[in-house]
């Protein structure tokens, strides 16, 4: 399959004339049509539909769309690692974090392995860590910043912080005491993220609530953590927080959960076991952990 076709599909798939997509790519209706005709017959599938009136992806042509991007997204990664390598630039790391890391103190690690590694590039892209798993086996990233248990298998994961959940509240709209118990807390109005945001932290509350008869009386839910911290703000109800966020409170109460909290922020960094061995990546990964020292990538 030749990068070619797959760009004239692209411009095809976008325009859906092969008129305007052949002007578009600088060939003649012909080539295109060719070029076409050669990739359905490759992929043993029409990808389009065509009457005199229109063209139309059909189902196979849409999925190979989303997969064509994909392709042309790594060939393009793989075309700048490259020639930044033949540069004398050096290697290029592309590393996924999610959301919460971004307000975290790894951020600092990596900006001092950018710091003392100028020769190694770092691309970061942020993403879940569902998103994080497949992009590490796509080749898509090097290094996943993402929050344990993973579910996909054949990655190398090393801890690198864990951080317990506090209760965050306006002292104006609500009052909890240190040591209030369990049905105080989850019966009160609670601010806590959509299970499809954060399946696990969301499952392990709704588990342990049960668990102890009672229901977590979950009444707004927030697709941040910085967004929780707001609605706390504006008294919608008592945010539970991982501590690295309760820096960000303005004039809000902070209190400690009691001591039996199933809900623990933990943030590992991955990578494909059959990669850790690579020079650069290690060296990052290396810098991720220089707090706990204790991961094979460990001096």
């Amino acid at each position: 399959m030749e990068l070619k076709a797959i760009r004239l599909f692209l411009s095809l798939a976008d325009e859906l004339h092969f008129g305007r997509a052949a002007k578009r790519s600088g060939v003649t209706q012909s080539v295109l049509s060719v070029q076409i005709k050669r990739l359905e017959d490759l992929l043993e599938a029409p990808l389009f539909v065509r009457s005199t009136r229109d063209v139309r992806l059909t189902a196979a042509g849409a999925t190979f769309r989303e997969e064509a991007h994909g392709i042309l997204r790594r060939v393009d990664q793989a075309t700048r690692a490259t020639k930044a390598t033949a540069a004398g630039s050096g290697r290029l790391i592309r590393i996924g974090i999610t959301a919460a890391v971004e307000l975290s103190i790894l951020m600092d690690r990596i900006a001092a392995f950018r710091a003392a590694r100028p020769d190694i590039q770092v691309h970061i892209r942020e993403l879940g860590t569902v998103d994080q798993e497949t992009a590490l086996g796509t080749g898509e990233i090097d290094i996943g910043i993402l929050h344990p248990p993973l579910d996909r298998s054949g990655l190398l994961v090393e801890p690198l912080t864990a951080e317990p959940f506090y209760a965050v509240f306006h002292p104006q709209f609500f009052r909890i005491d240190p040591g209030a118990p369990w049905d105080q807390i989850l019966g009160a109005e609670l601010i806590f993220y959509p299970r499809r945001r954060a399946p696990r932290l969301y499952d392990g509350l709704i588990g342990f609530a049960q668990g102890i008869g009672h229901t977590a009386n979950i009444v707004t839910e927030a697709e941040s953590f910085l967004a929780a911290v707001a609605m706390a703000q504006a008294g919608l109800g008592i945010a539970l927080l991982p501590q690295q966020i309760t820096g960000f409170q303005r004039g809000l109460t902070v209190l400690p959960l009691r001591p039996d909290c199933p809900l623990t922020l933990s943030t590992a960094c991955a990578v494909e076991a059959t990669r850790a061995e690579d020079a650069a990546i290690k060296a990052c990964l290396h810098s991720l952990q220089r707090e706990t020292r204790s991961g094979p990538f460990a001096p």
